[in-house]
């Protein structure tokens, strides 16, 4: 079964470890007008983007998956089917724009995330959801052709860096606790902190500690 990434142990250009911003992305979504986006419209793909980028959610918990084989050590197992977000995922209430999407990987996600309506792109987004049918995918595409547009968009880029790229500036945003990060990703406090530790976080406020000793 053919599924996104054909480079499943490595990236083709290497995976990115620095986060971008929003000048880059606002570059990132400027090229989707120049690409062949097939049957999608432009603001299908930009407004999938721009929840990518925002929210830091895996692709498959904003598009979902179907059910796909992997092999372990003790065998052959099959992956849980995911629906991915639908019209009554998302809803708008005192200017956020409010999305549930359920963790994946194990990880633990309580309440929607709430993304202020005023940040460049939402707008996108919006208005994506009010084109959706109610009960229907918000962003109904399949996980291989949703990785080829990428490729055709930005050919450095991948969908989970999004991933990393939001959590990378939380994580760098000293006003942001770990349990905040937490509960917006999913992820495990372990992981977080490996984040913040790449992000000079730490180092940082180290750094500030040292200016005590004079």
């Amino acid at each position: 079964m053919t599924r996104g990434n054909p480079y499943p142990n490595r990236y083709k250009f290497g995976k990115v470890g620095k986060a971008i911003d929003l000048r880059k992305f606002s570059e990132v979504l400027n090229k989707v007008d120049m690409v062949h986006t097939g049957s999608f419209s432009k603001l299908f793909v930009k407004s999938l983007l721009a929840l990518l980028y925002w929210t830091g959610l895996r692709k498959t918990e904003a598009i979902g998956a179907i059910p796909h084989r992997y092999k372990t050590k003790k065998g052959w197992k099959l992956t849980e089917q995911v629906k991915g977000i639908v019209k009554e995922n998302i809803w708008i209430k005192e200017g956020f724009l409010y999305v549930e999407a359920v963790a994946r990987k194990h990880g633990k996600r309580e309440g929607p995330l709430a993304i202020p309506l005023s940040l460049p792109f939402v707008n996108l987004v919006v208005e994506q959801w009010k084109l959706t049918e109610a009960g229907q995918k918000v962003w109904h595409i399949s996980e291989s052709y949703v990785w080829e547009l990428m490729k055709r968009i930005e050919p450095r880029l991948y969908l989970h860096f999004f991933r990393f790229n939001r959590v990378t500036k939380f994580a760098g945003n000293p006003k942001t606790s770990i349990r905040q990060i937490c509960a917006w990703t999913g992820m495990t406090a372990q992981t977080i902190d490996s984040y913040l530790e790449r992000s000079g976080r730490y180092s940082k406020e180290l750094g500030k500690t040292m200016v005590e000793e004079r």
